[in-house]
């Protein structure tokens, strides 16, 4: 439903798809009609549902000690639970000792130490810690091509994550080499028509975009999102991660309309992906905001601004770069407003 532009959250109970509903389970990431429904539900929902895996995890630890494999396991898949409902400072912590355990049973240079790395590296990289992420993402690439060899998804996978890391330092044409490195292994791997092949266009294509070269950028976006189009369901977030970094391109090529279009989409799918807080809802909104302010609708885009750092404040933190971001897209909206004193 479109209210002012902007979707409204989807209120969808996860046992008999009714809407509007208000019931939350205690892990927030679902919602009911009644108790009737979430016991319906509970025998698929408990796989992830963070409150019953903890419970769970805690007593495996006191039955089999804490530096079990199993526990390790338990650790791990609790960490990235957490990570995809954007609760990173607790997927951090999970992921970190699962990391930490695998150590313990395996040793150094473990199939799931590998594995445990690569989420670490992502993990810290939403965090914006930058550096962690880099060194946690050179260290599972260093053992990937110990154990896979030069060629295969596993390097591929992490020459992305410390591509990325280095994208986000500024340091543009050493982010462009490793994604290119990639690119050339995924499409040797897979093909062009996959997954892993979309998502590194679009990483190539935020690099463009900040070295000023938006049309190629533009063209690479597109090309990443038909690709995510033919091979993901219709509701999936990387689908809705190639709607923003799209519609964002749009904005700056001053395609309002269609990046006004495109924002809702992606904003659609992630709402009704993540009935939880998502930080990546307060990404589109702000961006929606930023269309509004271009279009001159400042009170629309003043009411986007500060949705989004209520958002943010809330999933990554008040002393965040993404609440200090927003706060000073308020301050540009009061200022076109005239309102100098509250700016």
């Amino acid at each position: 439903k479109m209210e002012g532009g902007l979707i409204e959250k989807v209120r969808i109970c996860g046992a008999c798809g009714a809407g509007g509903v208000l019931l939350k389970c205690a892990c927030k990431s679902e919602m009911y009609c009644n108790q009737g429904c979430q016991k319906r539900a509970w025998a698929v929902h408990r796989r992830k549902c963070t409150v019953d895996l903890l419970r769970k995890l805690e007593k495996q630890r006191a039955r089999l000690g804490r530096d079990a494999e199993d526990v390790g396991l338990a650790a791990s898949d609790l960490g990235l639970l957490f990570k995809t409902q954007d609760r990173l400072d607790e997927a951090a912590k999970w992921v970190e000792e699962a990391l930490r355990i695998f150590r313990v049973v395996y040793g150094e240079s473990s199939h799931n130490e590998s594995s445990t790395l690569g989420a670490l590296g992502d993990i810290y990289k939403r965090q914006g810690r930058l550096e962690e992420a880099l060194t946690t993402h050179k260290l599972e690439l260093r053992i990937a091509r110990r154990v896979h060899g030069d060629e295969s998804d596993q390097v591929a996978n992490q020459l992305n994550g410390v591509a990325v890391c280095l994208q986000r330092q500024g340091l543009y044409d050493r982010a462009m080499d490793k994604f290119e490195q990639a690119h050339d292994m995924y499409r040797s791997l897979y093909g062009e028509d996959h997954e892993d092949v979309a998502a590194v266009l679009g990483n190539m294509a935020i690099v463009l975009s900040r070295q000023g070269k938006d049309a190629e950028a533009l063209a690479m976006q597109e090309k990443a999102l038909a690709i995510r189009r033919r091979t993901l369901p219709p509701d999936h977030q990387h689908l809705a991660n190639s709607l923003f970094n799209l519609g964002e391109t749009y904005r700056r090529v001053e395609r309002l309309e269609e990046g006004l279009a495109t924002l809702e989409e992606g904003l659609g799918i992630v709402r009704r992906i993540h009935p939880e807080t998502h930080s990546l809802e307060g990404r589109f909104i702000e961006g929606i905001g930023t269309v509004y302010r271009l279009q001159g609708q400042l009170d629309e885009a003043m009411e986007m601004y500060k949705k989004a750092a209520r958002i943010f404040r809330k999933t990554v933190g008040p002393e965040s770069a993404e609440v200090g971001k927003a706060l000073h897209n308020i301050s540009l909206v009061l200022v076109e407003q005239g309102k100098y004193e509250k700016a």
